[in-house]
């Protein structure tokens, strides 16, 4: 159900195509404008209800949607008053009519790729449902096809536009040392005006929810720096109640005085980088800057020709970039962390920047290739070393036993295992690459693993290793189906499994690999008893484990050699200023 049917419960009961019809309004001059504006009332028990639609006959069909409930027949009256007083007059109309205009412009606006309003299925629900998959077209475009007319109504509206509109218009200029200074403050004056959209009232309720609330969309309630950078997370990546970004809406409002390269620069914006810097080099207009994180360096450029970049190789900073061409733009507010640090500082930032991520694979691995490709062998090592190691793929016991192989599994990684091109062991090709001695790496468990009598510790060649509670009861139910169909402990096990959040979809491919006949009977089963979708093993893993697809590997490759040298010689302990920098990329 839609959020704003589950907030208004009233609302809900007043939308009903079979509460008694009061009237049924279009504008008198419909047919010659190609544009038609009709309102649905009904009565409902708490008053009545109306549905307005917007219906662009011409090029895209229905445009707006809108409604309210609770009215009274004067409030009614009066809005009829009014859009006549500014020479629309509603007249009443069939009901047929209505229907065969909005329902034909949803259909038209599908069949053309055209963007529908966000809310109009929840106001739709005053008209009684279609059946058929097309619409009638008859009163739709222009020999079949959309006609698109740029108005000039939709030119010179003040209410439509509280910009430059040229800002949009003509492509941006971008030489081979990148954006000129007038085309980086153009490209401000597009962001001040996507700022300002994303301020306007109608965005006001996800705003808030976005802040945290109204006292946090205060400015003065913290740091002029945080309070931007929340409102540029808001426009850029939040998604508004119906799914789409303000940044979606601004484009869809402006998109008819955009040039395409415009367009593409806008859209572009949502992929944004978020990531602590080091800044390498300067030029002119720009800085020259390492994502300690992904450890890709990017060439970034600033909108306000005002800002200072005056900053020294070697200076840290926190902050958000976007995309244009094959350059980048800071977003938001950037953080100065240090100007000018000493050796133990750049070694703190370094750790930190490897915590974050192992922690965030999703950040480290994103935009490069390099460090991508080279982590997925290094799940494939690991799996192949796990292998040479236990001669199985996959290891049973209670958690203490799991925790001392676990041990194990590294100790021989590191002091049984040899570079078979140098015949080094993994501590010597360690010492001699940084010059530093090795520590032997201590591993740990949750208290709920080491707790437990049943635990497995399984290593894929894709997605890395899991440790499983209960894994050798999962197994049982394949393995001997006859015994545990039917029971309690079957069915808690067995959908527990494919229902959790934080169990992969390994479990199941080995069943369905190693067990076919069993897995499909087991699945069948529960299809039948339990109402899942299918038995089919690629069916549940895209309901159920949307991310067993291209998944990222559990490994991520330190590239940077000299950063993770630093970063091994680190105090443990890197202060709550850290702390606090790690909340940042929690989001």
């Amino acid at each position: 159900m839609p959020e704003l049917l589950r907030r208004e419960a009233p609302l809900h009961a007043a939308l009903d195509h079979r509460h008694p019809l009061v009237s049924c309004l279009i504008n008198e001059n419909w047919k010659d404008a190609r544009m038609a504006t009709i309102f649905i009332v009904r009565r409902a028990a708490n008053g009545l209800v109306s549905s307005g639609f917007l219906v662009d006959l011409a090029g895209l069909g229905l445009k707006d949607a809108w409604g309210n409930y609770g009215v009274t027949e004067s409030e009614i009256e009066e809005t009829r008053s009014r859009l006549a007083a500014k020479g629309m007059s509603l007249v009443p109309c069939e009901l047929s009519l209505a229907a065969k205009i909005v329902h034909g412009g949803v259909a038209w606006a599908r069949k053309w790729g055209f963007r529908l309003p966000s809310e109009h299925k929840i106001w739709l629900r005053l008209l009684e449902p279609i059946t058929e998959t097309e619409g009638e077209f008859d009163l739709f475009g222009h020999d079949g096809k959309p006609f698109l007319i740029e108005r000039q109504d939709q030119q010179d509206s003040a209410m439509d536009v509280d910009f430059d509109p040229g800002i949009l218009r003509e492509d941006l200029q971008v030489g081979d040392d990148g954006p000129s200074g007038e085309t980086l403050a153009r490209i401000g004056e597009i962001k001040a005006a996507l700022v300002a959209f994303a301020l306007r009232p109608e965005f006001t309720q996800d705003r808030e929810k976005a802040f945290g609330g109204k006292g946090a969309m205060r400015q003065e309630r913290g740091p002029e720096g945080e309070w931007v950078n929340l409102l540029d997370r808001f426009m850029l990546e939040s998604e508004l109640e119906h799914g789409e970004t303000v940044l979606e809406r601004f484009v869809e409002k402006y998109e008819h005085r955009m040039s395409e390269d415009v367009r593409e620069m806008i859209l572009g914006w949502e992929t944004v980088i978020e990531s602590l810097f080091e800044v390498k080099g300067r030029g002119e207009r720009n800085l020259h800057m390492k994502n300690l994180i992904n450890e890709r360096t990017y060439e970034v450029f600033h909108t306000t020709p005002t800002i200072n970049l005056d900053f020294k190789p070697g200076s840290f900073l926190a902050a958000r970039i976007i995309p244009y061409r094959e350059f980048h733009l800071f977003s938001g507010v950037a953080m100065v962390l240090a100007t000018n640090p000493t050796e133990r500082e750049r070694a703190a930032f370094y750790k930190t920047a490897i915590e974050l991520q192992l922690r965030n694979p999703e950040l480290a691995l994103r935009d490069n290739e390099e460090k991508l490709q080279k982590s997925i062998e290094a799940v494939r090592m690991q799996y192949q070393d796990f292998i040479a190691c236990f001669g199985s793929d996959e290891v049973l016991g209670t958690g203490e036993e799991i925790l001392q192989k676990y041990q194990g599994f590294f100790d021989y990684v590191a002091f049984g295992k040899r570079d078979p091109a140098t015949g080094l062991l993994v501590t010597q090709a360690f010492e001699e690459l940084t010059g530093t001695p090795y520590r032997p790496l201590k591993v740990s468990l949750p208290d709920e693993v080491l707790e437990s009598d049943d635990v497995g510790m399984v290593c894929d060649g894709v997605e890395g290793m899991h440790f499983l509670l209960e894994y050798r009861q999962f197994l049982e139910v394949f393995h001997h189906p006859d015994r545990h169909l039917g029971t309690k402990e079957g069915e808690e096990i067995v959908l527990g499994y494919l229902y959790s959040d934080s169990i992969p979809g390994v479990p199941f491919r080995r069943m369905a690999e190693r067990l076919p006949d069993n897995f499909r009977r087991v699945m069948a089963y529960y299809r039948d008893q339990d109402g899942l979708i299918s038995d089919n093993l690629e069916d549940l893993m895209e309901k159920f484990k949307p991310d067993t697809s291209d998944k990222l590997p559990k490994i991520v490759t330190i590239l940077d050699t000299e950063m993770a040298r630093l970063a091994r010689s680190a105090q443990e302990k890197t202060g709550s200023f850290f702390g606090r920098l790690r909340g940042l990329f929690k989001r």
